[in-house]
């Protein structure tokens, strides 16, 4: 199967957040492989073939997030930084 993300869980957070990346071929060990969250590199804090857990950068903002293995790409998913839910925001004015 060729390298790919299935999921990245959750889809927004912020810097120092675990997230968990799901997908295919990521390879046992991680090796010289990378985590990156819009070019910035994550601390893994475990690998597997399908399964990554890494550590939101502290210099993070909202882009793709990558696995790289062998120098090659895997499709880039989507992550927010900060998380905005249709809740959140400020007051401007109550009545």
């Amino acid at each position: 199967m060729p390298l790919a993300i299935i999921e990245v869980n959750p889809t927004c957070g912020v810097p120092g957040e675990t997230i968990i990346i799901t997908g295919t071929s990521f390879g046992d060990t991680q090796g010289l492989s990378v985590v990156t969250f819009n070019g910035v590199p994550a601390v893994v804090t475990s690998w597997s073939n399908t399964q990554i857990s890494a550590l939101v950068p502290p210099a993070a903002i909202t882009g793709d997030v990558v696995v790289t293995v062998s120098g090659v790409n895997s499709n880039g998913v989507r992550f927010t930084i900060p998380c905005y839910g249709p809740m959140q925001g400020m007051i401007v004015e109550q009545i």
